[in-house]
């Protein structure tokens, strides 16, 4: 299944599981709190009239009585707010029970507008996956595959890196949005070799490391034990001139054939470059002497290491600034001085926006 499928859908339902009602809440808030002092109506005028101030007893009497009709009409008017108030409560309640259905039929329209989205996204990415196999096969032909292949990956970088130039001024301005990467291991059944426990301390390094330093959210595919066995001496990397040209024959063919069985998925996308995942093979020995790691930045389209339980953590990550064009820097807390840090590398503002630039980085 298509990465981007599955990661746009997740990201649309998060978005329709906060379709809320967000009304009608307060229902029980809804009183009278009018008309309730009636008890209070009382005619206090005229209390203190003289047995023979006629004029003063009459006043009297049509106090008591306007006061007895204001308090009728007070009890009258509560009776009515309570009735009103009580409506509206209920009318509040019914709107609200609306407005919740209607929250989530609208929830589950949108759930299922992204399931059939994706649905159609991995059909579409299926058959780009089964295009990308095979041309993936051809590119394992010794020779005419090997030279179509590093002809076809350097095109690519050179499109991607001309096409994203604003963004890499913009990182070389400080501006740096969220960007992601993918990248797995691929591991031959060859022993010895390095086990899944130093794998994975370089992938976790791989991981921190370009997220606190460059806001690439690294994602990581997973270890791959493929069954596909290597050819003679094909996990000995001569990581110089004469290795650039092994990848033409059948070293690279190997390679090549392992990333398109081992790591289908989203295969097209190594084909046309942009968001192409880096896959770092795990190799028993990397010449010359003590080099325990290679790239041939765009030749292709994966990394190798040897990940002794003995090398620095950070050697997948500085292999993998070797694919995004970074070369070797002579500051020996740089990631990629030749030698690689054993704890907290650095890069320099130019690296970082070279990085980010790769064909490998992208955003959607």
């Amino acid at each position: 299944m298509g990465r981007v499928c599955r990661e746009a859908e997740e990201g649309v339902v998060s978005s329709c599981n906060n379709i809320r009602c967000t009304s009608f809440n307060n229902c029980n808030s809804i009183q009278c709190n009018s008309f309730t002092n009636c008890n209070n109506i009382r005619c206090n005028s005229f209390t203190n009239c003289s047995w023979w101030n006629v004029p003063c007893h009459i006043a009297r009497a049509a106090c008591v009585v306007a006061a007895v009709i204001a308090l009728v009409a007070c009890w009258v008017a509560r009776a009515a707010c309570i009735v009103a108030a009580t409506i509206a409560r209920a009318a509040c309640f019914v709107a609200r029970a609306a407005c919740v259905v209607a929250a989530e039929v609208a929830r589950i329209a949108c759930i299922a507008a992204a399931a059939i989205a994706r649905a159609a996204c991995e059909v579409v990415n299926f058959v780009l996956d089964a295009i990308a196999f095979v041309v993936e096969l051809i590119l394992s032909i010794p020779l005419i595959g090997g030279i179509i292949r590093t002809i076809l990956n350097w095109v690519t970088e050179i499109v991607w890196r001309i096409a994203g130039i604003f963004d890499f001024l913009a990182s070389l301005a400080g501006i740096r949005l969220r960007k992601k990467m993918y990248f797995g291991v691929v591991v031959p059944p060859i022993t010895p070799i390095a086990t899944d426990a130093d794998i994975q301390r370089q992938v976790d390094a791989v991981v921190d490391f370009y997220d606190q330093t460059c806001n690439i959210n690294m994602i990581f595919t997973g270890i791959c034990h493929t069954n596909v066995s290597p050819p003679d001496d094909g996990l000995t990397v001569r990581c110089d001139a004469g290795g650039f040209f092994d990848d033409w024959w059948l070293k690279g063919s190997y390679f090549e054939f392992a990333s398109a069985t081992c790591k289908y998925m989203d295969s097209f996308r190594r084909v046309i470059g942009l968001g192409a995942e880096i896959i770092v093979f795990i190799v028993q020995d990397v010449t010359p002497d003590n080099t325990n790691g290679c790239s041939f930045s765009s030749t292709h389209n994966w990394v190798v290491i040897e990940a002794l339980p003995t090398d620095s953590a950070f050697v997948a990550a500085h292999e993998i600034g070797h694919a995004c064009w970074l070369s070797h820097a002579e500051d020996t807390a740089n990631l990629m001085n030749s030698i690689t840090p054993a704890a907290n590398p650095t890069l320099t503002n130019l690296q970082i926006a070279l990085v980010r630039w790769s064909k490998h980085c992208v955003y959607i």
